[in-house]
């Protein structure tokens, strides 16, 4: 494992944020948006989202249960390089749901938005199962990898029938 600026538990810490505001985003989307198709697969997403969370909650009771050992922070260029991933998420601080809902113009910008949180995650998770010394957490960043790529699969055939309907 690289060492880190941050252990497995601050790693579930971060997921747990990013779920959070992936249920917030899904479930105001799904309020907003005007297309049913597009908001049956938003409030599908939310659920999922819920899902990843009590995943992320268990994990980290886990973990905690587990003997810790502090992680030293070795290679600050992995330490940044981990930084600017949390960072640029599209649900980072910059970047909350509501603001970046309240300027979707419209389901097709919704589901963009959708597309790169799922990316984001995406990297993110794949990363953190290389990080992490824990075999429960590889397991729940493997698992959670899997079911965002599916996420990832929907959104962008949601995308692209919005594209075809609505031009």
């Amino acid at each position: 494992m690289s060492s880190m600026f941050f252990d497995d538990l601050e790693a579930v810490k971060i997921a747990t944020a990013m779920e959070q505001c992936g249920l917030d985003f899904y479930t105001r989307a799904a309020e907003k948006t005007r297309d049913p198709y597009v908001k049956k697969m938003f409030l599908h997403l939310a659920g999922e989202e819920r899902q990843h969370l009590g995943l992320f909650e268990d994990l980290q009771k886990k973990l905690l249960a587990e003997p810790r050992t502090p992680d030293a922070v070795e290679d600050d260029e992995t330490a940044d390089y981990v930084q600017h991933l949390v960072a640029s998420h599209v649900f980072s601080e910059k970047g909350t749901p509501a603001r970046l809902l309240a300027e979707a113009a419209d389901d097709i910008a919704a589901l963009a938005v959708g597309i790169r949180a799922e990316r984001d995650a995406l990297l993110f998770y794949q990363e953190m199962i290389s990080f992490t010394d824990s075999k429960a957490a590889v397991a729940a960043f493997e698992r959670i990898v899997a079911e965002e790529r599916l996420h990832l699969a929907a959104l962008a055939e949601a995308s692209q029938r919005c594209h075809e309907l609505h031009g």
